[in-house]
């Protein structure tokens, strides 16, 4: 909750917007990693909507208003590469869509959104509410569950589906994949640091953990390019579109096995595990409110009766998008979007030097008392008739879970849908509820997704 506000578009009377200094931020141990929602969210509240402050000699502006975060990633978008991280990242990631520059970027992302149009996502919607009701037929009604590690599984066989047309079954290949996602997340301390590139080359466990969990993806991604290469033509998922496009730019007309490999990679990372965070919070916010899980049940009960989801119900299903929209409010997992300056430009009467880090969080902005009553409540009626911006009062990057701009998640019509159909089947099948002991917030791990930071352990019972 942000009470103070910043007149960030008038003064030119300090070379830097105000901010806490590095020494206290350093002794508190606000500025590192596990206390950067609570650092983020004191700054905003107590120096306003423009921040200003360095970690290791390197100048941070922390933007905290709507307006200035449609700056950031609207109109002066051209003026920023990739943060920090994402920078890095492409020692793990290579350069798919999240970390790679312009002009290859949005080359690459011209090539890969066929597979995300509407007509295609539809027909995505069969397989998503098969899994749906399958992941949970092994649940024991009466038992606790940590649902964070079934939602990991079922959005990995999801995106497995229906962006590879792979039958991700077999519990070996989903602990390669959950361990190669762990590590990834336990890449983020490494990435922040000083001297990062040289720390990577060191033996420590976690690049140790990282380079197993590139050798089991890649051994599992070139393996599947070897059999397209061999039995060419479109089955109708991504793997087949960015093989089978014509890449007009480039001298052979289509993309290199390295290019595939790695779009592949980084939609299976990131698009799985995202969407799995998502729906965690959701069912986890459910179980805490069990009049929200109870409306979702009768909208389920009604709409979907005993059968699995297709891609037509997601339209009739308001309540069930609320409910995963205010979820992605509290608990957005891109908690926080980061650009580095790679031209001198103007913020509001301050000069933003090449170099500078520039962060939007959501996790700040999503909980902001003047765009949010009661900001830290869960009230799914906020969203009511559009799941997307929220209430039509409200300014319209108030609430920005997959970013904006050429930056935006492709795969945001996929998640959408993933979730609230997942959200659905689940409450129609099962109620939920907090087991006994069970702390009254959730802890989570601000890492490069949010994450629950020990699981989300619920009773589970099967209904009548």
């Amino acid at each position: 909750m942000i009470a103070a506000s910043l007149d960030v578009r008038s003064s030119r009377s300090k070379s830097f917007p105000a901010g806490p200094p590095f020494i206290s931020r350093f002794l508190s141990g606000r500025m590192f990693r596990q206390n950067a929602l609570e650092s983020m969210e004191e700054s905003a509240r107590r120096y306003g909507d423009l921040v200003h402050y360095t970690i290791f000699g390197r100048h941070i502006y922390q933007l905290n208003h709507p307006e200035l975060i449609e700056d950031l990633l609207i109109k002066d978008a051209g003026k920023h590469h990739r943060g920090i991280v994402m920078q890095r990242a492409k020692v793990v990631l290579g350069e798919g869509l999240l970390t790679s520059e312009e002009p290859l970027h949005m080359r690459q992302r011209r090539l890969a959104q066929p597979a995300f149009l509407r007509q295609r996502i539809a027909s995505y919607g069969e397989v998503i509410g098969q899994n749906a009701v399958a992941i949970s037929q092994g649940w024991t009604s009466g038992a606790v569950r940590d649902l964070h590690e079934d939602m990991l599984e079922l959005a990995l066989r999801i995106v497995g589906r229906c962006l590879f047309d792979l039958d991700v079954q077999s519990q070996e290949e989903v602990k390669k994949v959950s361990a190669a996602v762990d590590a990834f997340m336990g890449f983020l301390p490494l990435a922040i640091l000083p001297f990062s590139e040289q720390i990577q080359r060191l033996p420590l466990p976690a690049m140790k953990r990282i380079r197993k969990g590139q050798a089991d993806l890649d051994s599992m991604i070139y393996g599947m390019i070897r059999e397209r290469r061999q039995s060419p033509g479109d089955r109708g998922d991504l793997l087949s579109m960015l093989m089978e496009a014509v890449d007009t730019e480039d001298s052979t007309g289509r993309m290199s096995d390295r290019q595939v490999h790695d779009e592949c990679l980084t939609i299976m990372l990131a698009g799985h595990e995202t969407t799995a965070n998502a729906l965690s919070f959701a069912l986890w916010l459910q179980a805490k409110h069990p009049e929200v899980q109870e409306r979702v049940h009768e909208e389920a009960r009604r709409i979907l009766g005993d059968r699995a989801p297709t891609s037509e119900d997601y339209g009739r299903l308001p309540y069930a998008t609320q409910v995963f929209s205010e979820a992605m409010r509290l608990y957005p997992p891109v908690w926080v979007t980061a650009r580095t300056c790679i031209q001198p430009y103007e913020i509001s009467g301050y000069n933003i030097p090449v170099g500078a880090v520039l962060i939007a969080s959501q996790f700040v902005v999503h909980r902001d008392a003047r765009f949010y009553a009661d900001p830290l409540r869960f009230n799914p009626e906020r969203f009511a008739g559009d799941k997307r911006e929220g209430a039509r009062a409200r300014p319209r990057f108030s609430f920005f879970p997959f970013g904006a701009g050429n930056r935006q998640c492709i795969g945001e019509g996929l998640a959408w849908m993933e979730g609230v159909l997942s959200l659905a089947t689940i409450a129609r099948n099962w109620r939920i509820s907090p087991p006994r002991g069970a702390p009254e917030e959730i802890a989570v791990n601000p890492a490069i997704s949010l994450r629950p930071k020990h699981g989300v352990k619920v009773l589970v019972e099967r209904r009548a």
